[in-house]
């Protein structure tokens, strides 16, 4: 089993708020010398809701040239409204040479939820559309899981699903999709709070925001978990709990994260409305925190 770890990559803005290419380069080079996976223009870390196509376009060709043969770069886009919307998504990302791509499950509006048949009218005529490694997900905040055999006729009828994460806290779900599927696909868990029950129960990992802060904080837990060492176990998940803590109270991953990444002298960038940059009080609360946690690859504050 080849275990590995995600990071959901910020997209650096200038002052200006358009994409601070060299920026983008500088922070995608960290990721790829710690050895992690890149999800590019993700809803949250990469705030693909404001991203124009020509954006995430060019975000996708820069990523290919600074990540490409060295770690894993795929695309993960933002929910969909309709089937056309996620079509034309994978439209973009076949213009690049990514390993992965992620097909979110539709949001259908005013907290509806699927019925299991337009799941998966849905995902099949998604799906059908591409010949690149795909990777589906379930997310509790859209109000429902994939069901466990939709997943099933899926993966019968599609050779390039590869791959399947899950952001949510029912442990009966996630046992289920490991105990059936980690054989045939890859499973990760979406945020670092079921990290330990996902390689505990086979799984292949986990992914989140926190390793735009410290990329290698993430590479180490998977290779504490590997060496067998509970006490090395037990440092590498407690430190990047301490970060995902941290950021969780200004509820979100660069609400605090950017104006971090800035104090700290590494790039991070601007906040697109409609989100907003946490206030300077704020910043300082989060930096000493942070640094209190003496995480080795972080540089000095700037301030």
């Amino acid at each position: 089993m080849q275990r590995s770890a995600f990071v959901m990559s910020i997209t650096p803005f200038d002052h200006n708020g358009a994409l601070d290419e060299p920026a983008f380069r500088q922070h995608l080079r960290r990721l790829r010398d710690a050895g992690v996976g890149v999800y590019i223009g993700s809803r949250a870390s990469g705030e693909g809701f404001s991203l124009t196509c020509d954006e995430l376009d060019r975000m996708l060709a820069i990523a290919i040239e600074e990540l490409k043969g060295k770690v894993n770069v795929r695309a993960m886009g933002v929910e969909a409204r309709h089937a056309g919307e996620m079509i034309d998504f994978l439209k973009l990302t076949s213009r690049h040479a990514l390993d992965a791509v992620h097909v979110f499950g539709p949001e259908m509006g005013h907290a509806a939820k699927p019925s299991v048949a337009e799941l998966e009218q849905y995902f099949s005529s998604v799906i059908e559309t591409t010949a690149q490694p795909v990777v589906l997900s379930s997310y509790h905040t859209l109000g429902f899981n994939l069901p466990v055999a939709l997943l099933e006729r899926l993966l019968k009828r599609f050779p390039n699903l590869i791959g399947f994460f899950y952001g949510g806290s029912d442990i009966r779900y996630l046992s289920e999709i490991i105990e059936r599927f980690a054989s045939r696909i890859e499973v990760h868990c979406a945020g670092p709070y079921n990290a330990l029950t996902t390689l505990s129960l086979g799984g292949h990992g986990c992914m989140g925001h926190e390793g735009n802060l410290a990329p290698t904080m993430i590479t180490e837990l998977i290779r504490a978990f590997e060496s067998g060492d509970p006490d090395r176990l037990h440092k590498a998940y407690a430190l990047l709990l301490a970060v995902y803590r941290i950021h969780h109270k200004y509820g979100g991953p660069v609400r605090a994260m950017k104006p971090l990444l800035n104090a700290l002298g590494l790039p991070g960038g601007t906040v697109r409305l409609p989100r907003m940059a946490i206030n300077d009080a704020e910043l300082a609360e989060v930096l000493e925190a942070t640094l209190k946690l003496n995480i080795p690859e972080l540089p000095r504050a700037r301030v």
